[in-house]
C-alpha cells in the first residue's frame, strides 16, 4: 500500500475534529519529505521572510507546519514497514529523523527561532521543544500513543511505584533527589508514588496513566509535593491536568497541594528563603499572583525549596491527606 493510500484510510477513520484539526497543522499533499530539495522544501513551507542586519532577507519555513508534517510522514512509514519504530526516547527521533533533515537543509542554523546571536544550541532547543509539543498534540487529539507505532521508551520508569494496596492514592513530588521519601511512603502506605525532573513529560504520564489502568484505577486522589514558589504549584496543577487528558481516561482526578510554610522549621526559612522578586518582568506577575494566593512568606516574595521542609512534618501531612482528621 503506498503512503497516500494509507494516509486516506487512516483519514476516513478519524473523526471530524481530529480530520479539521489535522488539515490545519499538516500539509497533507506534500510528497516525501526526505527526496524534497531544499528549495522544494522552502516552497512547501514557506515562513514570513525576516531582515536581519547581518545578512539581509533571510528566506524561512514555517518551521510548526514542517515539523507537524514530518512526524504525519513517519507515522505512515512506520505503519507501512518503510521506516523503523524509533525505540528510543523524543530526543532519539530528533537525532535520527528530524535533525538529520533540518541539517541538511540548513535549517538549523537559520530561519525562525531565537535571534541570530542565541542560534546554533538555542536554535537546535527551540526546535526540539516545538517538536515534543508536536509530538503532544498528536497523542492528546488520539491520534497515536507514544508507546504505538513510534513505540518511544518511558526515561522515568524507574522513579515511580505502583501502589500494592491503594493504587489510586498518588503521592508525587517533583523532586527525583527525593525518591528515597517515595520508597519509604509506598512501603509503608502501600499507596502509589512517582518522582519527576521538574515538569514530566507527556510520554512519562502516557506510561503512568496505562499502569494505573491495569490495576483498574478509574478515579485518581493526588497529593502533591512541590517546592514553596509559584513555579512548583505550576507543576503540580500541569501534572494533574495532564492526567485529566480525556485520552487517558479516568473518571476524576483530585489534586491537593501537600506544600506548606507549615512544612518548613522557622529557623530554616529564616536562613533558607529565597528571593524571588528579582525575576524577569515576565515572571513578575506569575510571582505576584502567587503572593497574592499563597501570602508567600510574611506576605513578601520569597520561596522555600521543598528539599529544606521537616520530613516528620511532611509525613503527618501525607497521614491527613490519606485519612482526614486521624492523624
Amino acid at each position: 500500500m503506498s503512503l497516500k493510500e494509507l494516509q486516506k484510510e487512516v483519514m476516513d477513520k478519524l473523526t471530524e475534529e481530529q480530520d479539521k484539526w489535522l488539515r490545519e497543522k499538516v500539509d497533507l499533499s506534500a510528497k516525501d519529505m526526505k527526496k524534497m530539495s531544499t528549495e522544494e522544501l522552502r516552497r512547501t513551507f514557506p515562513g514570513k521572510p525576516k531582515v536581519s542586519e547581518e545578512q539581509g532577507l533571510l528566506s524561512t519555513v514555517n518551521d510548526s507546519r514542517l515539523i507537524y508534517t514530518f512526524i504525519w510522514q513517519c507515522f505512515l512509514k512506520i505503519k507501512t514497514g518503510e521506516l523503523n519504530p524509533v525505540k528510543g526516547n523524543l530526543r532519539s527521533f530528533w537525532y535520527k529523523e528530524l535533525g538529520p533533515l533540518m541539517k541538511q537543509h540548513n535549517l538549523v542554523q537559520t530561519d525562525e527561532g531565537p535571534p541570530l546571536r542565541v542560534r546554533g544550541a538555542g536554535r537546535e532547543k527551540y526546535l526540539l521543544d516545538k517538536m515534543s509539543k508536536a509530538f503532544d498534540q498528536y497523542v492528546v487529539r488520539a491520534f497515536f500513543k507514544f508507546k504505538g507505532e513510534f513505540e518511544f521508551q518511558d526515561p522515568r520508569e524507574a522513579f515511580r511505584i505502583l501502589g500494592r494496596n491503594k493504587p489510586s492514592r498518588v503521592f508525587y513530588t517533583e523532586k527525583e533527589g527525593l525518591f528515597w521519601l517515595c520508597k519509604q511512603y509506598g512501603k509503608d502506605y502501600g499507596i502509589t508514588v512517582i518522582a519527576s525532573h521538574g515538569e514530566p513529560g507527556l510520554l512519562t504520564m502516557e506510561y503512568f496513566a496505562d499502569e494505573l489502568k491495569r490495576r483498574k484505577v478509574k478515579k485518581v486522589k493526588l497529593a502533591c509535593l512541590t517546592d514553596w514558589d509559584p513555579w512548583g504549584f505550576n507543576i503540580a496543577e500541569s501534572f494533574a491536568e495532564k492526567l485529566r487528558e480525556p485520552v487517558f481516561g479516568f473518571e476524576e482526578v483530585i489534586m491537593s497541594h501537600l506544600s506548606s510554610l507549615d512544612l518548613f522549621d522557622k529557623n530554616v526559612i529564616a536562613y533558607a528563603k529565597r528571593d524571588l522578586s528579582k525575576v524577569s518582568a515576565s515572571k513578575k506577575k506569575q510571582v505576584d499572583k502567587w503572593v497574592e494566593d499563597t501570602g508567600g512568606i510574611d506576605g513578601e516574595a520569597y520561596g522555600m525549596h521543598i528539599d529544606n521542609a521537616n520530613f516528620e512534618k511532611v509525613r503527618l501531612a501525607v497521614e491527613e491527606w490519606l485519612n482526614p482528621g486521624k492523624s
